[in-house]
């Protein structure tokens, strides 16, 4: 695409955003800074239909509200197929589409949708961002989130992780608002009727709004063509199909390299240790799934171990499991919800295994704690708890709440919908 189609294709998009308005859209929980205060490129970072376009909108209402207007922004999708053969450098071109179609409007806020399909898009934003403008971009690729980006952003940005729905935003998207002590109310039984939902659903918020998990088949296929195979050039892309499937079906499970590296061989693939280390590290940069590691006292010891992996939505072990089981895909609500409060994610394995453990909670998973599995689960807690000195001692179950001690340790016993909406306090 040469200089003048780029341009005048940008002024179509440009008016085409302006003609429809910045659309209605419902709130989120994301904390976004406000821009005047941090004057930085602000990144919304998550996997594809999670709401990052919401936010962007969410960004223009709020400048509304401040005086602007809808020919104030400057809004593309980076990813509108009429752009397809933009080449590194042509976003400049944005600028000058705006700027002769609103000669009179001197600083445009910008806001650039899904922008890892354009290569140098970061150069092109710190460039805006040291010229004064207000940027605001979102990617699904997780990559956006570390060390890399801060260096090309030359730390000129702030990232907000946006995941699907967490069980606070599905009940606002059920129009329900909790209040005060809603625990000793009756809208407790309202909460714990939506549980029940979400936990049978997903949150993506298109799912949650249709109420179809059928939508999910369309985003796997997006991810798997567009996220993964186009953006990483994959040759071997029924490897990588395999392994999504792989991923879907053993979710909230030990991962092993090796152990999946011998089953791709038995079905045919042709497979190695190495190009299957290279996938899955892809499908986590891209938002498909995210792992959990062992937390031993060595980098030799954690090796021993396998990750854990968790599905980036539980909707997609909904709808990709026929069989279910309610016990992994609590598991798997668990680890989406520690990433989304910015917990690091790691399980312990010693004599006994505890599923999570962070700086300050230790966590058990499961269904229901019963006479069978009462010790185990405790034993593990005790063990980790021990070890890391935690200031929670958690066991999340589907429905029971209690307080048992254990060896003088007290350990809360607390339903998982109740855990999602807020973490008890706990003494030791």
């Amino acid at each position: 695409m040469d200089d003048f189609d780029a341009k005048r294709t940008f002024k179509e998009i440009i008016t085409e955003f302006h003609s429809r308005g910045v659309p209605q859209v419902l709130d989120r929980d994301a904390k976004v800074p406000e821009y005047s205060k941090i004057k930085k490129v602000i990144v919304f970072s998550g996997p594809r239909r999670a709401g990052k376009t919401s936010l962007l909108y969410l960004q223009m209402k709020r400048l509304e509200k401040q005086g602007s207007k809808a020919t104030d922004f400057l809004y593309c999708n980076l990813e509108d197929d009429r752009i397809g053969g933009l080449k590194q450098g042509q976003l400049r071109l944005l600028l000058d589409a705006y700027g002769e179609l609103y000669p009179q409007n001197r600083k445009p806020a910008v806001f650039l949708d899904e922008v890892q399909a354009v290569t140098g898009w970061e150069l092109f934003a710190r460039r805006l961002c040291d010229s004064g403008y207000k940027v605001f971009v979102t990617g699904s690729n997780s990559l956006m989130l570390g060390r890399e980006i801060a260096t090309q952003l030359r730390g000129r940005n702030i990232v907000v992780e946006v995941l699907p729905l967490s069980f606070s935003e599905f009940l606002l998207f059920r129009g329900i608002t909790i209040k005060n002590n809603w625990e000793y109310d009756k809208q407790k039984n309202t909460i714990r009727k939506l549980f029940d939902e979400y936990f049978q659903l997903s949150g993506f918020p298109e799912v949650v709004l249709e109420g179809d998990l059928g939508i999910l088949d369309e985003y796997f296929k997006t991810m798997f063509y567009r996220d993964v195979v186009e953006r990483y050039r994959i040759r071997n892309s029924g490897l990588v199909r395999f392994l999504m499937n792989y991923l879907s079906r053993n979710y909230s499970c030990e991962f092993s390299i090796y152990k999946f590296n011998n089953v791709a061989k038995s079905n045919g693939y042709v497979s190695s240790t190495s190009v299957v280390q290279k996938y899955a590290e892809i499908l986590s940069n891209t938002y498909f799934c995210m792992y959990a590691t062992p937390l031993q006292k060595s980098p030799a010891k954690e090796a021993a171990y396998g990750r854990k992996a968790y599905l980036i939505d539980h909707g997609l072990a909904n709808y990709f499991n026929v069989d279910k089981d309610p016990g992994r895909l609590m598991e798997n609500l668990v680890c989406i919800e520690l990433a989304r409060r910015g917990k690091s994610l790691h399980y312990l394995r010693q004599k006994g295994e505890c599923d999570f453990v962070t700086d300050d909670e230790c966590i058990q998973v499961t269904y229901s704690l019963t006479d069978d599995n009462k010790t185990r689960e405790v034993d593990g807690l005790v063990e980790a708890a021990k070890r890391l000195k935690p200031k929670k001692r958690t066991i999340l179950t589907y429905d029971q709440e209690s307080e048992i001690t254990s060896e003088e340790l007290k350990i809360r016993v607390v339903p998982l919908w109740k855990w999602l909406l807020h973490s008890p306090d706990q003494t030791t």
